[in-house]
């Protein structure tokens, strides 16, 4: 009953916000991207912004500039914001340095719609690092292996942790991007890997022969640590199959790869690529679910098991194209906004047994096929007669 009466009243709020009143607009500001010589860059583009309010960073994400004019719409609404909240905002692109940094302070007179500011972020150009190459020697069971780097950065260490299967580099870069190639030996790591950057999973291009794995890592400006598992070991594997028996083979039963802890950094690609940043606070909205609620049952696991494996065959491709297409990028944000503006509801309902895990997650599959199946359909009926 409690779980019928949630749906009913999700699905009122729903129509409400759809077919009510609708929202205010946002307001929006407007960028221009020069260098020093009053020229328009080519895009893209990327703008970091922080709020900040009595010197306490409220949030920090990035947004993706991608016209040069653009303008750009967030609801910054004066009711939303604390007064003196401050909207720092730096541009950064790859091969400039970056923009000096402009602050907007919401005021008791911010305007809660049309523009809010129109700026000029310059930025100044620079010599591009100079590449370093180098190789580095690791140890696996006994054996040496060797790394080859090719980095704007300064590569600080190369080791190899076995128990954990994982090869972890530490780079320090003191411009405002730079990139690490890794030549990296498949006696070394195998795949299928996963390469986490400052322990959130980031999805590459590798190229692959049979000796070894290129992998390409780009980075902002600061200390990052760069991590390569292989959820298979290649040493071990080999030894293990030399000495069983062919009875064996036969009777074994495979081995279930884990689902990453939460610790692992794994993230909604395409809401990532959708609201600009990891940090974006719809995606920590989803994290927050993931880790905290449905990964804590074994029901709500599965499901993110079985969840992942179709999801990661085609949200790579979606995000790529997201980040090219700024109209596609929209049209994403407008389609995703409802099923997760319905996921919030889980933040304030108890989610800690089995049976509260399926009751809820079914009444928010119904709910959402409310939404995405039933309203168009009725709006359809509705329009034709």
């Amino acid at each position: 009953m409690r779980f019928l009466l949630i749906l009913i009243l999700s699905i009122g709020l729903f129509v409400n916000t759809a077919f009510g009143v609708a929202p205010p607009p946002p307001t929006n500001f407007v960028v221009t991207i020069s260098d020093e010589s009053n020229n328009k860059l080519e895009i893209p583009s990327i703008l970091q912004i922080e709020e900040i309010l009595n010197a306490e960073v409220l949030a920090s994400y990035q947004i993706d500039v991608f016209d040069n004019p653009q303008t750009i719409s967030i609801d910054w609404y004066a009711p939303s914001r604390d007064v003196n909240t401050e909207i720092h905002i730096v541009a950064i692109k790859q091969g400039y340095q970056k923009s000096q940094e402009f602050i907007f302070t919401i005021t008791s007179n911010t305007p809660t719609e049309g523009k809010l500011f129109e700026h000029t972020f310059v930025l100044n150009t620079k010599e591009t690092s100079k590449i370093t190459e180098k190789d580095y020697q690791v140890t696996k069971i006994g054996k040496s292996h060797t790394v080859g780097t090719s980095s704007s950065s300064n590569i600080q260490s190369v080791n190899f942790i076995e128990n954990e299967n994982t090869l972890l580099i530490i780079v320090n870069e003191d411009s405002v991007s730079g990139s690490t190639s890794l030549n990296i030996p498949t006696t070394l790591i195998s795949t299928p890997l996963q390469v986490f950057l400052d322990d959130t999973t980031i999805i590459l291009s590798e190229e692959k022969s049979d000796s070894e794995i290129n992998l390409d890592i780009e980075y902002p400006n600061g200390v990052h640590s760069i991590r390569v598992v292989s959820t298979i070991d290649t040493d071990t594997s080999q030894n293990e199959q030399g000495i069983k028996s062919e009875f064996e083979e036969q009777i074994e039963q495979p081995e279930l790869v884990p689902v990453p802890s939460p610790s692992s950094g794994g993230g909604c690609l395409i809401a990532t690529a959708t609201y600009g940043s990891e940090l974006a606070p719809e995606v920590q909205k989803l994290r927050e679910l993931r880790d905290n609620s449905l990964l804590s049952t074994e029901s709500g696991t599965n499901f993110m098991n079985s969840f992942n494996d179709v999801y990661y065959t085609f949200s790579p491709v979606i995000a790529d194209y997201e980040r090219e297409n700024p109209v596609f990028k929209e049209m994403v944000k407008v389609a995703i906004t409802p099923m997760i503006t319905s996921l919030s509801i889980l933040h304030y309902v108890d989610m800690d047994s089995e049976e509260s895990v399926l009751g809820y997650g079914i009444s928010l599959i119904m709910l959402n096929v409310v939404m995405y199946i039933g309203i168009p359909i009725l709006a359809v009926m509705k329009f034709r007669k």
